[in-house]
């Protein structure tokens, strides 16, 4: 494989050019010329950091000025690896939009030297020592690994769950299974305490975090009977014994 031009390039897009450019003779002599209008991007697939896309061609039609557009993922940045994933794209390039991973891509990926399964096939033993010899000519790659699990602000990823602003607690009544649940603010539940039950009486338990969970009134035992029901008890009592004794043993009677 010749030499390329300059072993210098100062931006990944010259990079992947120029990598295509050398790539150029070996898919014509494949019978899949590559097209001319290409440009290149390592950065962020559609499907983002969590798809397993790494790599995308959108077609040509898909450009107001008829270009393929070729995106490689922005945390891979072995060289190799990188022109295995280029190629891989490139394919896609030299087929039908409708053809995908059908067929025609594996017609074409076997005859250039890709294996595996075809929606992540990657170079084999041969085309793997030519990508590698390109490596080398081409220079460095001027990219290195984005963390992209760490965000843009090494706070995290844009894409992780929001802080809630105002965290609603759930508080629920577990006497006999009532199941009685309503949310509460966190705020009230630290101020004031919990929620009290409408049909019991008692505080509700909140899931509160574990580091405030043992500051909760713990709740009331239920009595053993219903205030309706002690107070049917007490005039049934009543009723049983109509007087009291006196100091002298004599009953009185009740007024």
């Amino acid at each position: 494989m010749a030499k390329s031009p300059s072993n210098y390039h100062d931006t990944r897009e010259s990079w992947l050019r120029a990598a295509t450019n050398e790539l150029r003779p070996y898919f014509e002599g494949c019978d899949y010329p590559l097209p001319d209008k290409i440009r290149f991007a390592i950065g962020f697939p559609s499907t983002g950091r969590k798809g397993s896309r790494v790599g995308e061609c959108w077609h040509s039609s898909t450009s107001n000025d008829e270009h393929f557009e070729i995106f490689i993922r922005a945390d891979i940045d072995d060289p190799a690896e990188v022109l295995g994933v280029l190629v891989h794209e490139l394919v896609h390039a030299v087929i039908p939009i409708d053809a995908k991973h059908g067929k025609l891509y594996r017609a074409a990926a076997v005859k250039l030297g890709l294996q595996g399964k075809m929606a992540h096939a990657m170079p084999g033993i041969l085309l793997t020592k030519r990508l590698d010899e390109l490596a080398a000519n081409l220079g460095p790659l001027p990219h290195a690994r984005l963390n992209i699990e760490r965000g843009a602000d090494n706070r995290g990823p844009a894409d992780r769950e929001k802080k809630q602003g105002t965290r609603m607690l759930k508080a629920e009544c577990d006497i006999d299974g009532h199941g009685y649940v309503v949310r509460v603010a966190a705020t009230h539940v630290r101020n004031d305490g919990p929620p009290i039950c409408p049909r019991h009486k008692q505080p509700m338990t909140v899931d509160l975090p574990a580091d405030e969970a043992a500051e909760q009134p713990a709740q009331e035992e239920k009595p053993e009977t219903s205030p309706r029901r002690a107070r049917s008890r007490r005039r049934t009592e009543t009723a049983e014994q109509p007087g009291e004794q006196s100091a002298d043993g004599e009953r009185q009677e009740a007024v």
